[in-house]
């Protein structure tokens, strides 16, 4: 896999176990209100970022998942 198709299979992931969580509306409701080149630390934070087996989220990873869910926010 090319470095760009596993971003986004990560963020992919990252937006599912955000999604996954019981209280998700709220949260994403949260991310709303911050602003955008802040919503990746949120992400980071709540450990959606996060793969199996990994000590430390990728960087990018919290941002792309971050732009994930603002298409979400909107709605």
């Amino acid at each position: 896999m090319t470095d760009e198709a596993v971003l986004a299979s990560q963020a992919a992931i990252c937006v599912a176990q955000f999604i996954k969580q019981p209280n998700h509306e709220e949260k994403l409701k949260e991310l709303g209100k911050i602003d955008s080149w802040k919503r990746s630390e949120f992400i980071e934070k709540g450990g959606w970022d996060k793969m199996p087996g990994q000590k430390k989220a990728d960087p990018l990873v919290s941002q792309a998942c971050a732009k994930g869910l603002e298409v979400l926010i909107s709605k």
